[in-house]
C-alpha cells in the first residue's frame, strides 16, 4: 500500500503570498519607498536607451512598461530574459544606456552574469530583488529592495514608480499616468479580493482535472498571461498551459479551441477590446469552458488591469491548486536543476 495521501485545505494550506494582509502590506512598502524610487528614475533617465532583464516572474512584469514606454513615448526601452540577453549581448547596451536588472531573489546565475556583460560594456547597472542587501544590488552601480512580500504586486509596482519617473523625466504624460496608477493601487486591489476569492473558490472547482488549459491576452496584459500561463499554471500547478496572444488568435490557435476546451479570457481596457470580445463570443458559441476576467466589471485605467486581473488570477490558482491537491510552494525539479 502507498503512503497514505494528505489533502490540502483552507485551513492548513495558503502560500505566503497570498495570506491575509499581504497584498496591502506589499504596496505600503513600495510606495513608502517612493521618494528613493523616484530618486533612482531621475538617475536613470539620465541615459538614452534602456533595457530591462530577468527571468521568470521578473521576466513578465517589464511587459507592461515596454507596452506603455512603445506606445506613449519615443524612449526606446527593450526587455529580454537573462539568458536571452547573454545570448544576444545587444551592442547598444552600452555607454548612453542604462540596465535594470530584476531578480526576486537577488542571486538568479544568468541576471548576474548579464549584469556582470552589461558592466563590462559600459552601461549604467540598477539591480531590483525583494532584499536592499541582494547580491545583484551589492553589484550594481544603483539598487533598490523593495521589501514585499507579494512577488509580482512589489515588482511591477516598483517598475511603474520607475520608468514612471523615467518617462515624466524624458517629457511624456504617461509617465505621471503610471506613478498615479501606482498611488492609486491601495484603494483599488484590496476590495476586490474577498470577490475574486468567492468568484475562485466556485470556478476552480470545474478544472480540478483539466490537464491542459490555454491562457488568453493581449497588448499591456501579454505579458500577465504569459506569467500565468508558463510561471503559474506549469510551473505551480503542473497544468500543460499555452499562453495565446489574441492578435494571433485566429493564426492557428483557432483550431485547438474546440467544444469543452478549458480556457481563461484576460480582457483589457485597450484598443484590442472589440477583438477580445469577438474572439470570447466565438469561443463561447462553440462550447469552450472559458473563465473570462474583466477586472469584476469595475472600469480601470489599461494602466492598471496588469494589477487588477492580477489580483482574480492569484486566487484562481489558489483554488485550483486546492482542487488538485498541489502545494504551490513545492516542486519535483525547479529548485534542484542547476543549469
Amino acid at each position: 500500500m502507498g503512503e497514505p495521501v494528505t489533502y490540502l485545505t483552507e485551513e492548513s494550506y495558503c502560500p505566503d503570498w497570498l495570506k491575509e494582509g499581504v497584498t496591502e502590506a506589499s504596496l505600503k512598502a513600495v510606495l513608502g519607498a517612493k521618494v528613493e524610487i523616484q530618486r533612482l528614475g531621475r538617475e536613470l533617465a539620465k541615459a538614452e536607451r534602456f533595457y530591462i532583464v530577468g527571468s521568470g516572474g521578473s521576466y513578465s512584469v517589464q511587459f507592461p512598461v515596454r507596452y506603455l514606454a512603445e506606445k506613449y513615448s519615443d524612449v526606446p526601452l527593450l526587455q529580454f530574459s537573462g539568458w536571452e540577453f547573454l545570448e544576444r549581448m545587444p551592442w547598444a547596451a552600452n555607454e548612453g544606456s542604462a540596465c535594470v536588472f530584476i531578480t526576486q531573489s537577488g542571486k538568479t546565475k544568468e541576471v548576474i552574469r548579464a549584469m556582470d556583460w552589461a558592466k563590462k560594456n559600459g552601461a549604467l547597472t540598477m539591480g531590483l530583488s525583494q532584499r536592499q542587501d541582494s547580491v545583484i544590488n551589492k553589484a550594481g552601480d544603483l539598487g533598490f529592495g523593495t521589501g514585499a512580500r507579494g512577488v509580482t504586486m512589489g515588482k511591477l509596482s516598483t517598475l511603474y514608480l520607475l520608468f514612471g519617473t523615467v518617462l515624466k523625466e524624458k517629457g511624456f504624460e504617461v509617465g505621471g499616468r503610471m506613478i498615479k496608477a501606482a498611488e492609486s493601487l491601495p484603494s483599488v486591489l484590496p476590495p476586490m479580493i474577498p470577490k475574486a476569492k468567492e468568484f475562485a473558490k466556485r470556478t476552480a472547482i470545474r478544472f480540478k482535472d483539466d490537464r491542459e488549459m490555454y491562457v488568453l491576452g493581449g497588448g499591456i496584459n501579454w505579458g500577465l498571461a504569459y506569467q500565468y500561463a508558463i510561471c503559474t499554471l506549469q510551473e505551480m500547478c503542473w497544468v500543460h498551459a499555452t499562453p495565446i496572444n489574441y492578435s494571433e488568435f485566429r493564426h492557428g490557435p483557432v483550431e485547438m479551441f474546440a467544444p469543452g476546451t478549458p480556457s481563461i479570457f484576460l480582457r483589457s481596457r485597450g484598443n484590442e477590446g472589440e477583438l477580445e470580445k469577438a474572439v470570447v463570443n466565438w469561443c463561447t458559441q462553440n462550447g469552450v469552458r472559458g473563465i473570462v476576467l474583466d477586472s469584476q466589471g469595475v472600469e480601470v485605467d489599461n494602466l492598471i488591469t496588469p494589477f487588477t486581473l492580477f489580483i482574480e488570477l492569484e486566487w484562481l490558482s489558489y483554488y485550483l491548486s486546492l482542487a488538485k491537491n498541489r502545494d504551490m510552494s513545492q516542486w519535483r525539479y525547479y529548485d534542484k536543476v542547476e543549469w
